[in-house]
């Protein structure tokens, strides 16, 4: 055991920190997905998820110098403002749900994006304020519910006609907001605790040696490709998720 883990469960959880990092390295997006529904089929969510948060901020201010040229700094501002007032309300059930329940609505959301992602669904139309702004609410619930803001910007916008780089710079903005204050209301609730962190501390050169990787095969591997593999490897672990949870 160290720091309250078996080795099964740190085997897990550090090799869905490298996989994260290379695909948050190469798309901006992904981490918390594989990180959260990877770590979850061994470890309690409520250890899982604030682990995820903090990582993806680490990951996130690596990141950020290298994209904020291409921010739609507009769209990252509504979805921040939606977000607000529905982080605690998700903080506040993963603090107090059974933790196979949390497995299950974690498995649930990731394999419903990764079927809606897959199915290609299109907006003839760059998305407006309202849908901003509820794609910031839905982005609120699951991070602080499931440290998985994802879902929501990743199908608004591969889902519009506006450019893949905008989309991984704004979705890297976007999470650099929204787990700051998801972090500090898990932290209300005692979810974040100097063990954790520590667990954090262990974690993150693997997430730095993913990021690296994944930032250099940016421009380099074939874009539909690594969609393909991404969703794979989520409807994967959401399906993994799911069954840990009901049996």
């Amino acid at each position: 055991m160290l720091l309250g883990w078996g080795v099964e469960v740190w085997a897990l959880t550090a090799a869905a920190a490298l996989v994260a990092g290379v695909v948050r390295g190469y798309t901006g997006f992904g981490f918390a997905l594989i990180l959260v529904t990877a770590g979850s089929v061994l470890a309690p969510p409520a250890d899982i998820v604030p682990i995820s948060v903090v990582l993806d901020l680490f990951a996130g201010f690596r990141l950020l110098p290298h994209v904020r040229g291409e921010v739609d700094r507009r769209g990252a501002a509504l979805m921040v403002l939606g977000a607000l007032p529905a982080i605690p309300l998700g903080a506040m059930a993963l603090a107090v749900l059974d933790a196979d329940a949390v497995r299950l609505g974690i498995g649930i959301a990731v394999l419903l994006a990764t079927v809606a992602i897959a199915s290609g669904i299109g907006l003839k139309r760059v998305p407006g304020i309202g849908l901003k702004l509820g794609t910031g609410v839905a982005m609120g619930l699951l991070s602080g519910f499931a440290g998985i803001p994802g879902p929501p910007i990743i199908l608004l916008y591969l889902s519009s006609p506006l450019p893949v780089g905008m989309l991984r710079a704004t979705a890297v903005a976007v999470f650099l907001a929204i787990d700051l204050i998801a972090l500090a209301t898990m932290a209300a609730y005692g979810l974040v605790t100097g063990e954790l962190l520590l667990r954090c501390l262990l974690l993150a050169p693997l997430v730095e040696i993913g990021q690296r990787l994944g930032h250099r095969l940016y421009g380099l591997a074939d874009p539909a490709a690594v969609k393909r593999a991404a969703l794979v490897l989520l409807a994967v672990l959401a399906v993994v998720a799911i069954a840990r949870a009901s049996f």
